[in-house]
């Protein structure tokens, strides 16, 4: 399986939900640590991070998490967790960076 096209072919416009929470993590850098460290994203229980932890999205890094360094295609081991984000927290709320 490969990233979706909207993932792969990025589009250049002034996100201003995005600029907001931006300013938001630079006023609290903690907020975009990691906070789990897992071999694999498809270790991550994502219906417990929103059912009791309050977690509404998440975002991944592309390269060295999702699929190697400058490949679309993603790793075999992390489909089943990327899905997983998915389905708990809808595409909207899934970011890939």
């Amino acid at each position: 399986p490969t990233l979706p096209n909207e993932a792969s072919s990025m589009v250049q416009s002034i996100n201003l939900k995005a600029l907001t929470t931006l300013a938001s993590v630079v006023r609290r850098p903690y907020l975009a640590a990691p906070h789990v460290f897992v071999p694999t994203v498809s270790e991550i229980n994502y219906q417990a991070l929103r059912d009791q932890c309050g977690i509404k999205a998440v975002m991944f890094d592309k390269d060295n998490t999702l699929t190697a360094p400058y490949e679309n295609t993603l790793h075999p081991r992390a489909q089943a967790g990327l899905q997983s984000a998915i389905d708990t927290f809808g595409q909207k709320n899934v970011a890939i960076l």
